[in-house]
């Protein structure tokens, strides 16, 4: 059955461990203009602030689990024709699964949205801006190398066909690459719409919160090297590792030059130079977790976990 033929049934799923947003990203979801559609909304993790509302089927975990493995014990029990994907501290606009829905029945099998980076903390926006740059509302609509989890829509047949995603990924660092890299491989093109807009709010508000988030993207794209080649990190190369000390000790001036790169492929009134420094910490933090990772992967352990 063609994307466009089949039924545009949703069904949201939502990895959380114990969000103070919870309520908050499950009330955006109620308010959907194409809440119609929406079969159902999932909460998977764990929640000690009791913010979960009712009338939410939420699947509590007896312990702490990935983001990977929530989304996909979700993903087991969802009955909708596609799978949304959100993050627990992602708030939905409006129009959001309207959107999503309106790319789906044009025949894409797997959408992404985008990130609103909204006035907000100092590390925050630092954060978001380093990591979703790519997918930012201000964006132009279209094909991706990858989309990121915190706002991703798949076809369910597929997404279970593909086998979900890989929980070897322990954190929230590479899976979602991965999974589309798989998808890809089996005809799925991710096509990014970003008119379907989150507001992404993560708890990550220092800089030492920004440093381990980063590091653990920079360790993720070793391993998704390992698994996928160039497709994943075509700038890296597993040979590099024997110049690992060479790229720690010029780490400041490659992440100023990526930082740079940055603004450049950013429009000028989207540009806030206040954020440079924050930002040049970040990418500091990412090729750290890259050399971390290289020099793991030159002592022979690649038996270990994936990040």
């Amino acid at each position: 059955m063609s994307a466009a033929a089949q039924p545009t049934t949703i069904s949201v799923v939502i990895p959380s461990l114990n969000s103070p947003l919870i309520d908050q990203v499950v009330q955006a979801i109620e308010r959907q203009t194409a809440a119609g559609q929406i079969v159902e909304t999932i909460v998977v993790g764990q929640d000690r602030h009791g913010r979960v509302p009712p009338g939410v089927r939420f699947v509590a975990t007896p312990r702490p689990i990935s983001a990977a493995a929530a989304r996909n014990l979700g993903a087991r029990l969802a009955s909708g024709a596609y799978l949304l994907f959100l993050d627990s501290d992602c708030i939905a606009a409006p129009d959001l699964a309207e959107r999503l829905l309106e790319r789906h029945r044009s025949g894409c099998r797997l959408v992404g949205g985008s990130v609103a980076v909204e006035p907000g903390p100092y590390w925050v926006r630092c954060d978001n801006l380093l990591v979703f740059a790519p997918f930012l509302a201000a964006g132009d609509a279209g094909l991706r190398g990858w989309l990121p989890s915190l706002n991703l829509s798949v076809e369910r047949a597929l997404f279970e066909r593909s086998g979900g995603f890989d929980e070897r990924f322990p954190g929230a660092a590479g899976e979602d690459v991965d999974l589309c890299l798989r998808l890809r491989c089996m005809g799925a093109e991710p096509f990014f719409e970003p008119r379907a807009v989150v507001s992404h709010r993560p708890a990550r508000a220092t800089a030492g919160a920004v440093w381990a988030h980063l590091r653990g993207f920079g360790r993720a794209q070793i391993a998704l090297q390992r698994g996928h080649g160039g497709q994943a990190a075509p700038r890296l190369n597993l040979g590099l590792a024997r110049w690992s000390w060479l790229i720690m000790a010029g780490a400041p001036l490659l992440a100023l030059w990526d930082v740079l790169g940055l603004y450049r492929s950013m429009p000028a009134r989207a540009r806030r130079w206040e954020l440079l420094p924050g930002l040049v910490w970040g990418k500091l933090a990412w090729y750290w977790g890259v050399v971390e990772a290289l020099m793991v992967y030159q002592k022979g352990r690649v038996a270990a976990p994936l990040c």
